[in-house]
């Protein structure tokens, strides 16, 4: 997935961002004030998957980058995603 960040203003990695976002949807999160309370409760969890080097981004940050991904990308990237699951 392309990242729309400019590269000096990246404190977060965007796959760590696309973690905490999809976890925490998953888990029952309805907004992003719901996306940061889940990573400051699930961080030791995240952690074994993600970095998280810079902690838990605030719930404006993952507002604004998750807005401002590409739709179709994120669609390609989940259905590849969910086709390496499946076993043939």
């Amino acid at each position: 997935m392309t990242d729309p960040r400019i590269e000096r203003c990246k404190k977060h990695e965007l796959i760590d961002i696309l973690l905490l976002a999809i976890s925490a949807v998953l888990s029952g999160a309805e907004g992003w004030e719901d996306i940061e309370d889940f990573g400051h409760l699930k961080l030791d969890w995240l952690k074994k998957y993600g970095t998280f080097n810079a902690g838990i981004p605030k719930h404006d940050t993952i507002a604004r980058v998750m807005c401002r991904l590409k739709a179709n990308e994120i669609e390609r990237a989940f259905q590849s995603w969910i086709s390496s699951l499946i076993e043939t």
